[in-house]
């Protein structure tokens, strides 16, 4: 009776996780296979044009992940203030939120925009360079609308909520994939923007995003009581609200946590950017070969990044309760429902990479390029699952600034020295710089498994103390 007892308890753990990953998966999976349609699309526009959107894509989402890293911190802030009932802090998080972000996402389109003229520094191939502009500024525009939506998602996923995020993200996928065949074939009546249409695509569906938000919130009671600007707080005291407009333009909080989530995901970015620029040195064929394969790494890491997704919203509610076994197992069934999502995508890759190759690209010489690629990737799948959902674990705990350092450890000091000697003294060329993607990965893995161990240890000992 006590094994089956335990073992109940561990199913609730998986189910719980589950039903709060698997919208954020369809979300996220969703936006992926937008990514995915794109570089399927325009890989038939030739290697030049698949290219250049591989080239841009690693730059903007390089700068992406600042504000989504930032917006990302009001999730764990509001599931800590959300299990204690305090439905004022969790408001005022929000509109503090909404203002940061719709300011740094003006910043980042003027960096990306300054970034741009800079591409030609880089020694990439010119008729690269000559095709990305139309797609590049306009995916850095679609940047604006993109951040004012995350903080309307990362809000409702504070509050346990992640139906309605995954319901508009895959409304207006489908939107882009529609506008894609148009804008980028000419189909239905749509002028032929080739590479540019693809961005024009990415631009219209992402304003739509928080215009669709902000329509269900006016019409689900539900969460008006989280939005409405309240006069006390739950515990009877004036709110921030009340308070100066100096006071509620503090943004400490959200920087706090925000500023080390952007600045790991940020330099784990970089680190897949120098490995583009790296794979353009060996040349255009290289580099759409590498486009096919990080558009897969990144549809697999996608889905298990719902996972720890739903890690760190339960872990930040057990936290708010102060629940330290809840804590321990939701992360532990997460960990372990990441790794046995990325086996899946593992054997994929290891068995099925010359028919994924193929579905991106008739060039004969990128297939097998790219299939060779999937061998390397299949060997730090694993690791990839678990350095994602126990770093997911970590942000519910707002453990933030520790898993920074070692992402710059991981990603700058190993992943990218170790990536450039495989790749070109020892001579491996593309397979060298991926294999130092996975050494990044496997320390990574450890370092943040190593990292929630000891915090559970220190919560416990504080418990029992």
């Amino acid at each position: 009776m006590t094994v089956d007892f335990k073992n109940m308890i561990a199913k609730r753990y998986y189910t719980e996780n589950l039903r709060i990953a698997f919208p954020v998966i369809l979300s996220f999976a969703g936006q992926q296979f937008v990514q995915v349609m794109d570089t399927i699309m325009v890989g038939r526009l030739g290697a030049v044009e698949l290219s250049a959107v591989s080239l841009s894509s690693a730059i903007i989402t390089n700068i992406t992940m600042i504000g989504l890293g930032i917006a990302m911190a009001l999730t764990p802030l509001t599931g800590y203030h959300f299990a204690r009932n305090e439905k004022s802090q969790c408001n005022v998080l929000f509109r503090n939120s909404l203002l940061l972000n719709i300011m740094m996402s003006v910043v980042l389109c003027g960096l990306l925009l300054a970034i741009n003229p800079m591409l030609r520094l880089f020694g990439q191939p010119q008729s690269v360079l000559d095709a990305l502009d139309g797609y590049y500024y306009s995916v850095t525009l679609s940047l604006i609308p993109y951040l004012i939506f995350l903080t309307f998602k990362q809000y409702l996923e504070g509050l346990g909520n992640t139906f309605y995020s995954m319901l508009i993200t895959l409304g207006c996928n489908v939107l882009n994939v529609f506008l894609n065949f148009g804008l980028i074939y000419g189909y239905m009546g749509f002028p032929e923007l080739g590479v540019t249409g693809a961005g024009v695509a990415t631009l219209i569906s992402r304003i739509m995003m928080p215009i669709t938000f902000i329509i269900i919130i006016f019409i689900k009671k539900e969460f008006k009581p989280y939005f409405r600007r309240q006069r006390t707080t739950d515990s009877g005291q004036r709110s921030l609200s009340e308070f100066s407009g100096s006071q509620i333009l503090r943004f400490s909080d959200l920087l706090k946590v925000g500023f080390p989530i952007a600045a790991q995901m940020t330099l784990e970015l970089f680190s897949l950017t120098f490995m583009t620029i790296m794979m353009g040195w060996l040349g255009e064929k290289t580099l759409a070969a590498n486009q096919i394969a990080q558009t897969m790494i990144g549809f697999s890491f996608m889905i298990a990044n719902g996972v720890a997704s739903a890690s760190t919203i339960l872990v930040s509610h057990d936290y708010g309760r102060r629940d330290l076994n809840s804590i321990k197992n939701h992360a532990y069934s997460a960990i372990h429902l990441g790794i046995a999502i990325m086996i899946c995508f593992a054997l994929l890759y290891a068995f099925g990479g010359e028919f994924l190759s193929r579905i991106f690209s008739t060039d004969e010489e990128v297939i097998a390029i790219a299939t060779k690629l999937f061998m390397v990737v299949a060997l730090f799948e694993i690791f990839d699952g678990t350095q994602v959902t126990a770093l997911g674990a970590l942000r519910g705990l707002t453990d933030v600034k520790r898993p920074m350092y070692y992402a710059l450890i991981c990603y700058i000091l190993v992943e990218i020295p170790v990536g450039y000697i495989l790749g070109f003294p020892i001579g491996l060329g593309a397979i060298g710089i991926v294999g130092g993607f996975m050494a990044g990965l496997i320390l990574a893995a450890t370092l943040f498994l190593l990292r929630f161990r000891k915090l559970v240890i220190i919560e416990r000992l504080g418990c029992e103390h």
